[in-house]
């Protein structure tokens, strides 16, 4: 077969046209960092690198949900130390009033400051997380109680969960009777604050001494419902910390599969451009021959 020109021509553009696109594939990688642009790149690590981002996808919205139950808890764990806190300031200022020694007009006093804890009682129990309230089970955006109220109402009795993997659900809710007791119930929290108030007001220093021991009732439901906070909170915690400790690995095996080998891409680029270099001199050189340079 007789070797034109044309073909010699023909072949020198085509070869070039491919050096060019290998070039620019690798500048590619190198830029992106990834070895995988398109399916044809690699077939079965495509597959394999899309399983992964799909797992990290589905890790990254667990973990959110992780630290979401984590943020709901810890805020639940301050309510809960305010709670406390009223009740302590409660029993004290009870045990102040049903003394003796203490006049009538100041049990006046100690009525009104108990009513002021009742309101922050309330408060706390109308608390709300990123404009979800706490304390009424699945029916987040009611409030739970009304200040009239307070005492005889029912919070919803179902339980918000949050999914942590494909196959777990940890509940992160807590009714508000639950922690301070079912309404109409004698030692609900509220009713014993109204209660307190009521005795005071009418100065009967025997029914204000009984008082104490219901505030200690009260006390101990919450701290059972704290406890369970932070029980929740430290599997929330355990189960973020695997989570982050699955996405290490997922990140690692998903780099075997996707990601360039920088030295590996630096040195292949080298070479291509090297070898189109060398392919431009010869063919500068080849395309200046012609028949002419053979008949002198």
């Amino acid at each position: 077969m007789r070797v034109t020109s044309m073909m010699k021509s023909t072949q020198l553009l085509g070869n070039l046209r491919n050096m060019n696109s290998s070039i620019q594939d690798w500048q590619n990688k190198l830029a992106t960092g990834q070895r995988i642009h398109r399916p044809g790149d690699d077939p079965v690590g495509i597959s394999y690198q899309m399983r992964y981002d799909t797992e990290l996808s589905r890790s990254d919205e667990y973990l959110e949900n992780t630290r979401t139950g984590s943020g709901i808890l810890k805020t639940m764990d301050a309510l809960m130390q305010q709670v406390n806190d009223v009740l302590k300031r409660a029993k004290v200022i009870t045990q102040q009033a049903s003394t003796g020694t203490v006049p009538d007009d100041a049990r006046a006093t100690i009525a009104t400051e108990m009513k002021q804890l009742r309101e922050q009682l309330v408060m706390i129990g109308n608390s709300s997380y990123n404009g979800r309230y706490l304390f009424n089970g699945q029916k987040t955006d009611i409030a739970p109680y009304t200040s009239a109220n307070a005492a005889i109402e029912t919070t919803d009795k179902g339980v918000y969960f949050l999914n942590v993997s494909p196959s777990v659900t940890v509940p992160v809710s807590l009714t508000g009777e639950e922690i301070f007791g079912e309404g109409g119930d004698p030692e609900n929290t509220f009713k014993i604050l109204d209660d307190a108030i009521t005795h005071l007001e009418a100065n009967d220093q025997g029914l204000i001494l009984a008082d104490m021991d219901r505030f200690d009732i009260a006390a101990d439901r919450i701290g059972k419902m704290w406890a369970e906070i932070g029980a929740r909170t430290n599997r929330f915690d355990l189960v973020e910390n695997r989570i982050l400790d699955q996405q290490v690995s997922l990140k690692e095996l998903r780099g075997k599969v996707a990601d360039v080998d920088m030295p590996d891409a630096i040195m292949q680029l080298k070479i291509k451009e090297n070898v189109l270099q060398a392919a431009l001199s010869t063919g500068a050189r080849i395309s200046q021959l012609s028949l002419i340079d053979f008949i002198r």
